[in-house]
């Protein structure tokens, strides 16, 4: 997965106040405790590809049964590497310090694009 956006906030409020703008943009909430918020934009790929796929592998390649495999097999790719890889994580945090005591790096907010 990509590298997840580490956001600092000072309390539990200010978590949620920063985390409402990506979650009015597709982010989903995956924990919530005092310290952490988890959300996660999951990334399917683009729909023109999806379409193309699906209509490849339901009219276009019918009759010539290892064709159908192969798009099959690089359709399942395509949509693998997009949800697995392409997926957004936010974590915002109360913590300055990780588990083993080192400072945590966080991201400015005022650089991302929501």
């Amino acid at each position: 997965m990509k590298k997840p956006t580490v956001l600092k906030a000072e309390t539990y409020d200010d978590m949620e106040s920063i985390a409402e703008p990506f979650l009015d943009n597709g982010y989903k909430i995956l924990s919530v405790d005092k310290a952490h918020l988890i959300a996660r934009k999951r990334n399917y790929g683009n729909r023109y590809v999806h379409i193309l796929f699906l209509v490849l592998i339901l009219f276009v390649i019918e009759y010539n049964s290892w064709l159908i495999y192969v798009t099959c097999f690089l359709y399942i790719i395509y949509f693998t590497y997009y949800i697995f890889r392409k997926s957004e994580i936010l974590l915002v945090t109360t913590e300055t310090n990780d588990k083993e005591g080192n400072p945590v790096e966080f991201d400015d907010i005022n650089n991302l694009s929501i």
